[in-house]
């Protein structure tokens, strides 16, 4: 370890002068989704939400308590403090007026402002078309990737298609089309409800991070625009407001990639690809039957709801009982029914779902949120899933894949103390049944504790230390150097015990930026790591070209770099490409207003 020890001496000179690239993106994203890469799950949703927020941001003075809530930038507190503000005062004109008012201050405003408008409540939102073209080709191989997008937007009608290709598919593997005339959807589309108990199809803001995070904010139906090939629904839904009520209603026939065999299926592919004549024999080889429904009644101060959600495969189940899925088996029709509510009193917050399969087995969780004022806010959450508890399209916080086998406790605080900011998190999760490769009665703890501080030029140093499996430590800083540029730096180092010894390893960045212009954007950056293998790998956030992103795990010991440039020739049109070792990226928006 004597090279990676100067390797981390090296990264701790350098992050004194360095800063940490957000790609215009909150400053919790890149740590979100390589938390989800770690655990094995797509943030590709997630990006093209937070994108999708950059190309249309939310005008501050339309946005009701749900938007803000739902946007998932601002904490209770400062929804709170926009809410009361606009009661008492009207409309937030500028950023220099949010700074104003309680929970913002001149840093959080400019990380923020890029998702925001401060124009009066307006009466209609403009028509608009945008279209994007992003494709992907590995050096020395055959084949390229690409994706198409096309969406048409008005305040009461929508109307979009993706096509997506990965490389020697045939074309065109991936067709999405989704529509909405005001509540009525037709096509693909995702479904939030509740905390995720029953029905939440559809990427997840919530993680191992900030209090906030803990408290889900449904969002009901809502267009597909992924290419996720397995992530949504396909059919007609519908919602509609009576008064305080609104309601909701879906109706799914879905294609499934699944292993089959003599007519019932041994298991569900969900990687999306369809290269090898194997895989191509996966492709859509069962359907799925989805009804749903929900009803939510809005006070003042509460929100409660019923969710109900029927669903069967056209195949039979004919997976391998085993010990560790043997409470996991479904056949014929089967469903969940779901309770859920959100309240507040003064400063807490109290939310929570309980919910049944169609065998009687309960999940249940509850959480309170405590934002007595900016400089603080903490959030405690308990969870319990039956090991029989099915819930094929749930998505509430699980340290599994599925939502089952599990008593959990998660809790987390947030302090300000002027430029200071410490977020620590705890969780503890005990397994009563046996899971894959693991015997019945286990454990698992994770804590986190991260400690940043900014200047207020706009330089951040953040250090963080958390254990799960492994300890691990990461530091970083940020650096603004004039107008237009922009050096970053982090390392990422971790350590494991063994019977075998102790393993681990670093990783670590360094890359400039550079934006003299509306029209030109460049950054590079060049990665170095040595690792014990691959289970000490550590996971680097990579950017890409808009909708797309790297998340390569670093093992063994490499050196990469890349190069990203992006072309406005006009405020319509975008031309982005992403040079790597191994591949090049190419991206193209345009953007029709009015």
């Amino acid at each position: 370890m004597a090279a990676g020890s100067g390797f981390l001496s090296l990264f701790l000179v350098l992050s004194s002068i360095a800063a940490q690239a957000q790609d215009g993106l909150p400053r919790f994203f890149v740590q979100l989704i390589e938390d989800r890469a770690a655990e094995g799950l797509s943030s590709e949703a997630l990006v093209e939400y937070y994108e999708e927020m950059l190309r249309h941001p939310l005008n501050l003075n339309d946005a009701t308590r749900t938007d803000l809530e739902a946007c998932g930038l601002l904490t209770r507190f400062q929804v709170e403090s926009v809410l009361s503000w606009r009661e008492r005062y009207g409309a937030v004109r500028s950023a220099s007026e949010l700074s104003l008012v309680e929970g913002f201050n001149a840093e959080t405003v400019s990380e923020l402002r890029p998702f925001f408008t401060f124009g009066e409540p307006s009466v209609r939102i403009p028509p608009s078309n945008t279209f994007t073209f992003r494709g992907k080709n590995k050096w020395g191989k055959k084949g390229i990737s690409l994706t198409a997008k096309d969406f048409f937007e008005t305040e009461n009608f929508s109307a979009g298609v993706v096509l997506d290709n990965d490389p020697l598919e045939r074309f065109p593997d991936f067709v999405s089309v989704t529509g909405r005339y005001k509540g009525l959807y037709a096509g693909d589309f995702t479904a939030r409800f509740g905390q995720g108990l029953v029905l939440w199809k559809s990427f997840s803001l919530s993680a191992f991070g900030d209090p906030s995070a803990a408290v889900r904010t449904a969002a009901g139906l809502q267009s597909y625009r992924s290419t996720d090939e397995s992530n949504f629904f396909r059919g007609l839904g519908w919602t509609h407001s009576f008064g305080q009520i609104q309601v909701t209603a879906l109706a799914s026939y879905n294609a499934l990639d699944a292993n089959v065999q003599d007519g019932a299926y041994t298991s569900i592919v969900t990687t999306g690809l369809h290269a090898t004549e194997a895989e191509r024999a996966k492709r859509h080889a069962m359907h799925e039957y989805v009804l749903g429904a929900n009803a939510t009644i809005r006070l003042s101060r509460w929100r409660f709801g019923l969710t109900t959600v029927a669903y069967r495969y056209d195949k039979a189940n004919g997976r391998r009982v085993q010990d560790y899925n043997r409470y996991q088996q479904y056949d014929d029709w089967w469903g969940n029914l779901g309770v859920d509510w959100y309240g507040t009193m003064g400063s807490l917050r109290l939310f929570g779902e309980a919910a049944l399969d169609a065998h009687g087995a309960p999940a249940v969780l509850a959480g309170a949120l405590w934002s007595p004022s900016y400089n603080f806010e903490s959030s405690l959450t308990a969870r319990c899933y039956a090991p029989a508890y099915i819930a094929t399209h749930a998505g509430a916080h699980s340290t599994l894949s599925s939502v089952s086998n599990q008593l959990g406790v998660t809790w987390a605080a947030k302090v300000i103390k002027g430029p200071w900011t410490a977020l620590a998190n705890l969780e503890y999760t005990y397994y009563p049944w046996k899971r894959y490769r693991t015997e019945a009665g286990t454990h698992q703890a994770k804590m986190r504790l991260q400690v940043s501080r900014e200047w207020a030029g706009g330089a951040v140093l953040t250090g963080q230390a958390a254990y799960g499996d492994r300890w691990k430590g990461r530091l970083q800083a940020t650096l603004p150097l004039g107008r237009d540029w922009t050096a970053s730096v982090r390392m990422d180092a971790n350590l494991k015990g063994g019977t075998e010894g102790r393993t681990g390893g670093v990783a670590g960045y360094a890359d400039i930026r550079w934006k003299p212009s509306r029209r030109w954007e460049i950054s590079a950056r060049v990665t170095a790591w040595r690792t014990d293998g691959w289970d000490a790998r550590i996971y680097l956030y990579e950017r890409g070209v808009p909708q797309s992103f790297a998340l390569e795990p670093c093992y063994g010991k490499g050196i990469g770099e890349y190069l990203v440039v992006k072309y406005s020739p006009i405020p319509q049109v975008e031309c982005w490409v992403k040079v790597q070792q191994g591949y090049a990226a190419y991206f193209v928006r345009i953007f029709i207003p009015g």
